[in-house]
């Protein structure tokens, strides 16, 4: 009797005893099931989560946003902050290291001016890399440059659906609009950008880019709320890469918490809030896969049992067969494939029920869902290991017996 005969009589089993196969396969199954749901759902969380960030300025984005002071102050040092200023955004520029890009945000809310409407529309005034910063595509034109900013040139990039609001379907590159009381041209047009979270969304998470009225912070500073003004909306910046976010982020709010004498500012980092995401996320997803661990070795407890049980029917058999001269390894084989072929199969049908319960719930909760081949992968290895656990002690038990012990038994 060689190995492969030795398989094909774990097979042919299998086949025999279907009623006590379905039994065997039903832990592992639900086990399959529990683990593959529980990672594909949390998977495509995670990936929604990512996707929007990489078409939004990426991960390593980082904003300095304004507190409002009447909540944090105390003292009269206090009170008298004056927020964000360019002098903040030079003073990190020279002693921050971990930043490659650094942009002063000014928004101010103009009155808009063009040959079909007159409306009040939210300014926003950037710097030549602030572009690039959020990620912002051009259709048209270009964007603010270095020379905009230095001479404080009247010019502006329009978002979608403010060129739409303002020149309908023409292009509006070279075209002259009134923001406030000065006479703008306009230098570019953004591409149309969209996100849905879920599928049955209606509303865009990127239409901010939409809105955008972009015009040289220099020019926004100058012409319309007066040369002397320092105080800015926020600061964004860019990481240069993950690792330095750990001394890059402590350093930036010590040095803005040392100028201001009071933390009338917050920093808002996308790596540390997809840190505390992930720390949040794996609270519950190693809730649902101890629950399909705990399935799957349930599983195997019944496999076990029922390996156990299929070896006391067989015990004259197996003792004809050791007569006759199969070696214990023999019978080994065969018990060990027969939980391993149980489990595969189990593990089959769990990845297949797993991968219809989490298309199920991402429908009925109108989320995504994600499986990559290595959570198949994970969960049939799983359902693989625990056939070989289950059925090495029945099949350890069955290679030793004695053969006259096992003509004897009844």
């Amino acid at each position: 009797m060689n190995l492969l005969s030795a398989v094909a009589d774990g097979f042919v089993e299998v086949r025999a005893h279907a009623g006590r196969t379905v039994l065997q396969t039903l832990g592992v199954v639900l086990g399959v099931a529990s683990v593959v749901s529980s990672m594909g759902l949390f998977a495509g969380g995670r990936a929604q989560s990512l996707k929007y960030y990489s078409q939004s300025g990426g991960v390593l984005k980082v904003t300095v946003f304004p507190k409002d002071v009447r909540t944090v102050t105390t003292t009269a040092r206090e009170r008298a902050s004056r927020g964000l200023t360019i002098d903040d955004m030079d003073a990190i520029k020279a002693s921050v290291k971990g930043f490659d890009l650094i942009e002063p945000v000014m928004t101010r809310e103009l009155q808009i001016r063009t040959a079909t409407l007159t409306r009040a529309y939210e300014v926003t005034g950037v710097g030549p890399t602030y572009g690039e910063l959020q990620e912002l595509l051009l259709d048209s034109g270009r964007f603010i440059n270095e020379n905009d900013v230095a001479t404080r040139e009247a010019v502006c990039v329009l978002g979608a659906n403010r060129a739409s609001d303002f020149f309908g379907t023409l292009d509006p590159v070279g075209q002259r609009i009134r923001l406030g009381d000065h006479l703008y041209t306009v230098v570019g047009r953004l591409t149309y950008r969209e996100f849905y979270w879920n599928k049955q969304e209606n509303y865009n998470s990127l239409d901010w880019m939409n809105d955008f009225i972009i015009v040289p912070v220099t020019t926004l500073q100058g012409r319309e709320l007066g040369a002397g003004e320092r105080k800015i909306g926020n600061i964004a910046l860019r990481l240069v890469d993950r690792p330095t976010a750990d001394t890059a982020l402590p350093a930036l709010r010590r040095i803005l918490l040392r100028r201001h004498g009071v933390e009338d500012f917050q920093v808002y980092a996308r790596y540390e809030r997809m840190k505390e995401m992930d720390q949040q996320a794996q609270v519950y997803d190693l809730t649902f896969k101890a629950v399909g661990l705990i399935s799957l070795i349930v599983g195997g407890i019944v496999v076990a049992n029922i390996l156990m049980a299929s070896f006391r029917e067989r015990v004259c058999e197996i003792g004809v067969r050791k007569a006759v001269g199969a070696k214990g390894w023999h019978i080994a084989v065969q018990f060990l494939v027969e939980s391993v072929v149980v489990s595969g199969i189990g593990g089959t049908l769990g990845l297949a029920l797993g991968v219809g319960f989490v298309h199920i719930i991402a429908w009925l909760l109108d989320q995504y869902a994600v499986l990559t081949p290595g959570m198949i992968a994970a969960a049939v290895s799983c359902a693989c290991g625990v056939g070989v656990v289950s059925g090495f002690i029945p099949a350890i038990i069955a290679a030793r017996l004695d053969p006259v012990v096992a003509l004897r038994y009844e």
